[in-house]
């Protein structure tokens, strides 16, 4: 009865975890990720990766990282312009429990203003004293065939040239809804 009960704990948790759009990987990778290890960063090296499934193509002009900064005095939201670093077609995969469609990848990059910006905002954090900040990735997409009510796409982010992309989002399918972006 206890081995059922432990089994039990064990699926759920496995199952719950696969359920989600955001990884327990993710969440534990930024556990410990505080204001220190941001000023420390490289805004050169800081990537984004982006799969949409086909045909959905995402706006690299509506295509940005924002950053939200808290200290006890304020809230502070700073937007830097994202750009294309390549882009390729991925093909269709099989799986043994499931199917992905093909796809397209993004590899996308603070611009030049951006690094200057985010270079700025690190030398206010490493003299001031946040409480905490959130980071987001953000995109728009081209119109979109009339018969899509929806896209799936993933998000990835990689803060270090030695590091692997690590994942945002995962297969998050999000609704169309028509007149917006």
């Amino acid at each position: 009865m206890i081995y059922f009960k432990k089994f039990a704990l064990v699926a759920c948790t496995v199952i719950l975890a696969s359920c989600a759009n955001i990884p327990l990987s993710t969440m534990l990778e930024f556990r410990s990720f505080d204001e220190a290890k941001f000023v420390e960063l490289d805004p050169k090296h800081l990537l984004t990766k982006i799969h949409v499934d086909k045909p959905a193509e995402i706006k690299p002009e509506s295509t940005w990282l924002t950053l939200g900064v808290s200290s006890s005095e304020q809230e502070r939201s700073f937007k830097y312009n994202l750009e294309v670093i390549s882009e390729k077609s991925l093909p269709a995969e099989s799986g043994w429990l499931s199917k992905t469609p093909a796809r397209t990848e993004y590899i996308l990059g603070l611009s030049a203003e951006a690094i200057k910006e985010f270079t700025e905002l690190q030398e206010f954090m490493g003299s001031a004293s946040p409480t905490g900040f959130d980071l987001h990735v953000n995109t728009g997409f081209k119109e979109a065939a009339n018969e899509m009510t929806s896209i799936t796409m993933s998000i990835f982010l990689k803060l270090y040239a030695d590091e692997d992309y690590f994942t945002l989002i995962d297969r998050a399918e999000l609704d169309i809804e028509k007149g917006s972006e």
